[in-house]
């Protein structure tokens, strides 16, 4: 694997989206952590430069806005995508006037592309 993209942080509570969303971001050329929690993923996130952080909305403990905030406060420019099952929510619509792209789970392979290639400005290939 080359990662020529960058580094990508994933956060989610189920295993399974983690590592899926862990296996597309490094078929489109990151180089994907992953964190279970917002916790866990901030404190990745202070330790390591990200290109893009994915979270998911709702986790116990710290919500997916939580660790917006916390990424905000860090480094304000890294892009964050938003995934959430809930649909469009005020908590989805506070999120993106704070430059934040919101997903629905399950996003495409698709729509997964597009908003990385809209976050981070980069074609992310087949």
């Amino acid at each position: 694997m080359d990662p020529t993209k960058g580094r990508a942080l994933v956060i989610d509570d189920e295993t399974m989206v983690r590592s899926t969303l862990t296996d597309v971001l490094e078929a489109c050329g990151y180089a994907a952590d992953a964190a279970e929690s917002g916790e866990a993923a901030l404190a990745r996130f202070a330790a390591g430069r990200y290109r893009v952080v994915l979270t998911d909305l709702l986790m116990p403990g710290m919500s997916g806005l939580e660790v917006v905030a916390g990424v905000r406060r860090v480094d304000p420019g890294v892009p964050v995508i938003l995934l959430t099952g809930l649909g469009n929510t005020s908590a989805t619509a506070a999120a993106r006037g704070d430059g934040v792209l919101v997903l629905s789970k399950p996003p495409s392979l698709a729509k997964l592309r597009a908003a990385l290639e809209t976050a981070c400005g980069q074609p992310t290939g087949t």
